[in-house]
């Protein structure tokens, strides 16, 4: 029976939704659109800032005319946390609930009753022989976080089918569960963060997120030039990390904020390399509003030492041919709400 499902992205940035239907084994795209985000937005605590969000977002479902009321919502990287633990024993699921909260109070800076506590079993091997063990993918969302979420999408009349997390949804778009996929770095080039997945068999198996992102460099251009903020966005678009545009000067402003999320990933791709030596990463996937700029996907490609590609989350999904080419401009920042919008359960 075909079933229609919405995902919603709340970006700082952005407010994007996709829908899509599923008939059979295919997805087909029904709807989509985008709206600016109402600074300061979901990061606020504020009544008013929050309705402002909301109205927007009514906005943005009335301009695709989505009249669905139940969505997949993502929250983003940076307010939850991720882990993967990878050196637990066999456990049965009874052992693993309480070998997870203990392994939790570890890594999570805040009371476990403050959190909603979810994991995914990676891997459990058999329960005999001296090499058996269990990886388990933890997430841990706060309820506070939660709570806005639900608050905002309760003011536009809507009920989240499910919450998760941004990367999970992006790793959905891009890599799917195909078995088959190249060992796969993902950059999620957002607003004010980079979160990282590396994504083996269709799993996610190491996670990060650090806080710099698309601002960081356009306030580095605005500095470097005595830019408004406007025009340092729009340089940045147009001239990214093309050396050989005015004389290099955009490049070398924006060099060294690129250089630090370069070096984060190249972290990252050691760090699994060492942990699974037969399985290292083959490919890197630029995902995210800061996909698209000029000259990042040549420059990463040299510094990573790999296939880098600029990340398109319509691949399996079936569009009109009038949409192909204009879907194809803005891909990477839809890789969210496309992921959330593929999600079955």
């Amino acid at each position: 029976m075909a079933k229609v499902t919405v995902g919603l992205d709340i970006g700082f940035s952005s407010i994007k939704v996709v829908s899509l239907l599923k008939d059979k084994e295919q997805f087909k795209l029904i709807s989509l659109g985008t709206i600016a985000s109402p600074q300061p937005g979901i990061i606020s605590d504020n009544d008013s800032d929050l309705e402002a969000l909301a109205n927007a977002i009514k906005q943005l479902l009335q301009a695709a005319k989505i009249d669905q009321k139940e969505v997949v919502v993502a929250l983003p990287e940076s307010k939850v946390f991720t882990r993967v633990i990878d050196d637990l024993p066999y456990l049965n699921d009874n052992e693993l609930s309480s070998t997870i909260h203990y392994a939790a109070e570890e890594f999570i800076p805040m009371s476990l009753s403050d959190v909603n506590l979810n994991w995914q079993v990676l891997v459990r091997s058999g329960s005999q022989g001296k090499n058996t063990k269990t990886v388990v993918l933890v997430i841990a969302s706060p309820k506070n976080v939660v709570a806005k979420y639900v608050k905002v999408l309760d003011l536009v009349g809507l009920r989240p089918r499910v919450l998760e997390t941004e990367i999970i949804a992006v790793t959905r778009s891009l890599v799917g569960n195909n078995p088959f996929s190249p060992s796969t770095l993902i950059m999620q080039l957002g607003a004010t963060t980079t979160d990282f997945a590396t994504v083996s068999k269709g799993l996610i198996w190491l996670t990060r997120s650090i806080s710099t992102g698309g601002m960081a460099l356009t306030r580095s251009l605005a500095q470097h030039f005595n830019f408004e903020i406007n025009q340092a966005e729009q340089y940045k678009r147009i001239y990214g990390l093309m050396e050989d545009q005015l004389e290099g000067k955009v490049f070398e402003a924006l060099k060294s904020v690129v250089d630090i999320i370069a070096g984060e990933g190249k972290r990252i791709i050691q760090s699994f390399g060492t942990k699974y030596p037969a399985d290292s990463i083959k490919r890197v996937v630029v995902s995210g509003g800061g996909a698209k700029m000029p000259g990042l996907v040549i420059y990463l490609a040299n510094v990573l030492g790999l296939e880098v590609q600029e990340a398109d989350p319509w691949y399996s999904i079936v569009r009109e041919k009038s949409e192909i080419s204009k879907l194809t401009q803005d891909a990477p920042s839809y890789s969210v709400a496309v992921g959330l919008a593929l999600r079955e359960d």
